[in-house]
């Protein structure tokens, strides 16, 4: 009895196994979700990249690229918007096209805004050496013919 106790306990896991392989993703990964849920929209009215609603699913942490911040963008959309955290002139935000991130390029500072609410703080997680994060951006932005206003929010940006 005792020695078919140890196979019992193989199969049952094997089954707990193939049933969790089965099983739809964790929330907030993605990976394969037909749809990603928007974490907050933008309005970006702008000579440099027309007129448009910046919608993003996707929040990497700056990490990633050596800086303090968050990348967010929709994938297949050129737009990236970027929060950078300069430890010296101060947070700022970046749109840049991925097709052209040097050419094609307007940086917001702070001064520049009616509205520049952020947060970035750790979860406490890291993820393959990178720090995860949790995210708040709200914005109200206008230079030289650019204006971007909105918000967006992540629990996890890694």
């Amino acid at each position: 009895m005792c020695a078919s106790l140890p196979r019992f306990f193989l199969f049952g896991a094997a089954a707990l196994m193939m049933s969790c392989l089965s099983s739809r993703p964790v929330e907030g990964t993605g990976a394969g979700r037909a749809e990603e849920q928007p974490l907050g929209s933008f309005t970006l009215e702008s000579g440099t990249f027309g007129d448009s609603t910046l919608a993003p699913t996707v929040c990497a942490a700056g990490d990633r690229q050596s800086f303090l911040g968050a990348d967010l963008q929709t994938p297949g959309s050129p737009v990236v918007l970027r929060l950078v955290v300069d430890p010296i002139e101060g947070p700022a935000v970046r749109l840049y096209s991925t097709e052209a991130p040097f050419d094609k390029s307007v940086v917001f500072r702070r001064s520049d805004c009616s509205v520049f609410h952020f947060s970035l703080d750790s979860t406490g997680w890291r993820i393959n050496d990178y720090e995860d994060y949790r995210l708040t951006l709200q914005l109200d932005c206008a230079r030289e013919g650019e204006h971007i206003t909105g918000n967006a929010s992540s629990t996890h940006c890694h």
